[in-house]
């Protein structure tokens, strides 16, 4: 072979290969969505939360047949840009977009429904929760504490005879939707409270007698003595241990609530307050939670550590508590305590 027939036999292998991989490339860029049409399907509704980044929102598109693949949508929107002006909220959009009309059409109406996002916080009492909603949006918070208070909407935790929905209200972070009524909300954090409290394993407290209602009283009484993480198994341990002795539980965080008041500085006749609340003058569990309790201190109410102790007090500056099972270790601990500078 000629060396020009050699040289147009090599450039015409090549413009085959150039041929084969620019076909190629397109048929990759066309199952990715970034080339060609859309193909409009049934409608489909999800909702972007905030903070959502372009990479969530292509996969949360492709999860819900939007468009066929988050790689095509990572593409269409580096090259577009607009990605980081979508809103969050509820969208209702038809399925079998390419990328760039998914993109077109979130930018172009926004959400359908948005929403607000309000913090519920861990050790809450009813009327805080009401207090952030209000804060928040447009519902009465007054309308809210109602009806969790006077037995309008019931939780299947709720013992007999019993109204008040305090402490069973899960304490998250929930995104409230124009429109959602106070009834709603407060059914949904019941459930979500209800749900929390079904995936604990109570096989120990059961065996010591204590319902699942009951497990969430103690778990609100960790929530609102604990400061470090790693005491709240052992402050469940001390409530049991007190309990099967008959001992008063002498939790002041239950003296407050009984008189209101979460300052901190307890007075004498407050702390002699006759109600069946205060901890330190009757025996057993006060009659409901007092505050929402996390998912970590319904965990130790459901799992307590195994110790003989019977009394905490503060024991640093960072306010881990010291554990003790006489009184006297108890006097020595405190002393300690009231001996630093904090």
């Amino acid at each position: 072979m000629s060396g020009a027939r050699k040289a147009l036999s090599v450039v015409g292998v090549l413009v085959v290969v150039l041929v084969a991989a620019v076909a190629g490339g397109a048929l990759f860029l066309r199952n990715l969505g970034v080339l060609g049409s859309s193909a409009p399907g049934e409608k489909v509704s999800f909702v972007i939360p905030k903070g959502y980044s372009a990479q969530d929102i292509g996969r949360l598109l492709e999860s819900k047949g939007v468009i066929a693949s988050a790689l095509g949508w990572r593409l269409t929107t580096t090259l577009e840009g607009g990605a980081e002006n979508i809103q969050a909220g509820r969208y209702e959009i038809r399925r079998g977009l390419v990328p760039r009309d998914a993109l077109g059409r979130l930018l172009a109406r926004g959400p359908d429904v948005g929403f607000t996002t309000v913090t519920f916080k861990e050790g809450w009492w009813l009327e805080d929760f009401g207090g952030a909603l209000e804060d928040a949006t447009d519902i009465s918070g007054e309308r809210f504490v109602r009806l969790a208070r006077g037995g309008h909407i019931s939780s299947s935790l709720l013992p007999p005879g019993e109204q008040s929905l305090e402490g069973l209200l899960f304490p998250s972070t929930y995104q409230v939707t124009k429109g959602t009524t106070a009834r709603t909300l407060v059914r949904r954090l019941v459930t979500e409270g209800e749900e929390r409290v079904s995936g604990l394993d109570l096989t120990e407290v059961k065996a010591k007698g204590v319902s699942p209602y009951q497990t969430v009283i103690v778990a609100s009484m960790i929530e609102a003595e604990a400061k470090a993480p790693g005491d709240r198994a052992k402050i469940a341990a001390v409530i049991y241990n007190r309990l099967a002795r008959g001992m008063p539980l002498g939790i002041d965080a239950t003296v407050a609530y009984a008189v209101g008041d979460r300052s901190g500085g307890l007075t004498e006749s407050e702390l002699a307050v006759d109600s069946p609340y205060n901890t330190r003058k009757v025996t057993g569990l006060p009659p409901t939670p007092i505050g929402a309790p996390g998912m970590a201190s319904l965990e130790a109410a459901a799992a307590p550590a195994g110790g003989g102790w019977l009394y905490y007090v503060v024991g640093d500056c960072a306010g881990h508590h010291s554990f003790s099972e006489t009184y006297d270790e108890f006097l020595s601990d405190k002393a300690d305590y009231q001996a630093l500078a904090c």
